[in-house]
């Protein structure tokens, strides 16, 4: 399990990088709503924090 520090600072770089929310949730299999009780209740399953970093490498920059 991850923290729910580190899925701020992603959540924070995806909506820094435009990324639409509804792209994610797709992507990842996980709701904003979720990823949001994840944050405030922590800890993060891995493979969601992995599955954000995926998305944010995949984007051009």
């Amino acid at each position: 399990m991850a923290s729910s520090e580190e899925l701020v600072e992603l959540m924070e770089k995806v909506e820094s990088s435009g990324i639409g929310w509804d792209t994610v949730a797709e992507k990842i299999k996980v709701s904003h709503d979720l990823l949001n009780l994840y944050v405030r209740s922590g800890p993060v399953p891995v493979t969601i924090i992995n599955n954000l970093k995926k998305i944010l490498e995949e984007e051009p920059s």
